[in-house]
């Protein structure tokens, strides 16, 4: 059964929270019964967005999401440095 994407990053985020020390992948993976390729692609993604400056804006009708312009031109300067 697929699990919703959402309720699997916010399970490791908070084991990662509860623990307070280094996990390896497959410990995580163990503890929260997720996949240890799904776990590893969901940390993959957390470092990606954390490094990342992301603005939100909410409206009455919607909600608005940018990167604000300075972090946009700190992820391009690190991808050119690959």
């Amino acid at each position: 059964m697929r699990r919703d994407p959402i309720e699997i990053m916010k399970q490791i985020l908070n084991l990662l929270g509860e623990r307070h020390e280094a996990m390896s992948i497959n410990m995580i993976s163990e503890m929260t019964g997720i996949h240890n390729i799904t776990v590893k692609k969901y940390i993959q993604l957390i470092e990606m967005v954390k490094n990342e400056q992301i603005e939100i804006i909410k409206t009455r009708r919607s909600i608005i999401v940018r990167i604000k312009k300075d972090a946009n031109k700190h992820y391009l300067t690190m991808q050119n440095q690959k």
